[in-house]
């Protein structure tokens, strides 16, 4: 039976290309990459992330930079004292634990992969499992910023719901091949259309199906 959820997703995956961004980074630049993105614009994403890859030539490198040198290289993106802190800890650690190669984690089976991902100081659920999903495409649907907002405005999420609840929601309907798809162009819808201020309703594809037209909410910390 086709869900609303599912009606959602069929109408926008006509509108919205998939952008598998992360096939021109490497694995350490990719995590970066997605810590970097958090409330922040994604071509100050790239901006910040193509002056960390010219800069560092690894996990060791980073390891060894001091915090002032890594918060010049990803200012473009913002809050950039916080996530300076964040990325070298998660470089040491990598580098102590796994000798700095994030295969060896990636080697590990989904729930495995995904608890040692998230015993790292700095690495939460949400972007243990976009980078599982992007790197090792894990059959998961990570669920952003942006996920929650679409789904509290279409009545699919509510304020009880909290990662990995809204996450465990949205796989239920969507089929393990789908959830990669799902998860990109609901971003881009999003960003594009759904957004958090002075969202584009007039030119919304699926505003039929809105239930919660431009309410703000409290985001579970994700």
């Amino acid at each position: 039976m086709e869900t609303k959820l599912r009606k959602i997703v069929e109408i926008l995956s006509e509108k919205y290309e998939i952008n598998k961004w992360w096939e021109r980074y490497t694995l350490f630049e990719t995590l970066v990459s997605i810590i970097l993105s958090q409330r922040t614009y994604w071509k100050n994403v790239k901006n910040a992330i193509e002056r960390f890859s010219e800069r560092f030539t690894g996990v060791e490198d980073v390891a060894k930079a001091s915090v002032k040198e890594i918060e010049k290289v990803i200012k473009p993106a913002g809050l950039y004292r916080i996530r300076a802190r964040r990325i070298k800890n998660i470089a040491k650690e990598l580098v102590e634990k796994y000798d700095g190669k994030l295969s060896k984690i990636l080697n590990l089976p989904y729930e495995e992969a995904k608890k040692k991902l998230t015993s790292i100081k700095g690495i939460g659920p949400k972007t243990a499992d976009v980078f599982l999903m992007a790197t090792k495409g894990e059959q998961v649907l990570p669920v952003d910023i942006h996920i929650f907002r679409i789904m509290k405005r279409l009545g699919i999420a509510d304020e009880r719901d909290n990662y990995e609840s809204l996450r465990a929601k949205l796989e239920a309907e969507i089929p393990p091949h789908q959830r990669m798809k799902t998860h990109l162009i609901l971003i881009e819808f999003g960003r594009q259309i759904c957004r958090a201020r002075n969202p584009k309703c007039e030119g919304c594809p699926i505003k039929r199906y809105c239930e919660v037209r431009k309410n703000d909410f409290t985001m579970p910390n994700i």
